[in-house]
């Protein structure tokens, strides 16, 4: 297939499925489809959120491997241990159940962590005098010591992977993104006792649902198809 032949196929596809389509938008879309197909060494996704998900997890996971590298400075330290510390120092006294949903964590991981650090003794702890059942935490000299030595040791990675992109670019990204992270911040926080289906249901509503379905099941049969193709050509 030609490359006009391409592009002319992919317009009608593209005109197909939108309405008031402009030449602007398709190029828009055809390049985003061309350059996506060049990800993750050629195991894309089938559809954009899926393709944004793993982009972003892929990511993710590097920030991980490369935050653990640097942490062998500090022998026995958790990095999970970091953020728990470092969100005490930012939300000042606050209840452990409340420290645990900030990190989305499982309560008796959580516990088991802020228990670590009590024993190590970057924070405290005390009774709540507004509700005696729950537990206060705060974090300690000691505490503040370590976490500022954690914050130079993990400013490395963040320098490995992204001090190349352009600061303007960075704030694009931080503007697109910062609404879904506070919406599923509360999201989460109120997740007790939901599945992830009723997260759903709450957040699209059944009918889009249903939508989405189909066309997921569409879009996946379409791409098995052309995988299959592409294998015995």
């Amino acid at each position: 297939m030609s490359e006009l032949v391409k592009l002319i196929s992919a317009w009608e596809e593209y005109a197909q499925k939108n309405t008031a389509v402009s030449a602007t938008e398709f190029c828009m879309y055809f390049l985003a489809k061309e350059s996506n197909s060049q990800l993750f060494s050629g195991l894309t996704p089938p559809d954009l959120n899926t393709v944004f998900t793993k982009l972003i997890g892929r990511l993710a996971g590097m920030q991980t491997a490369y935050s653990k590298m640097a942490l062998q400075d500090i022998p026995g330290f958790e990095l999970e241990w970091f953020y728990f510390l470092s969100s005490i120092y930012h939300l000042k006294e606050v209840k452990k159940t409340q420290i645990i949903q900030y990190n989305f964590t499982e309560q008796t991981t959580g516990i088991d962590i802020l228990n670590r650090l009590k024993s190590l003794g970057y924070i405290a702890e005390r009774s709540d005098p507004d509700d005696k059942r729950a537990k206060l935490v705060s974090i300690t000299e000691a505490g503040e010591k370590i976490l500022f030595r954690l914050y130079q040791l993990l400013y490395k990675p963040t320098l490995l992977m992204y001090n190349d992109i352009d600061h303007k670019d960075k704030q694009v990204v931080i503007n697109i993104l910062k609404d879904t992270e506070h919406k599923h911040q509360e999201l989460l926080s109120n997740s007790r006792n939901k599945s992830i289906d009723d997260l759903l249901l709450e957040v699209l509503g059944e009918e889009k649902i249903v939508q989405i379905e189909l066309e997921q099941k569409n879009r996946i049969a379409k791409f098995s198809e052309s995988k299959h193709h592409k294998d015995n050509s």
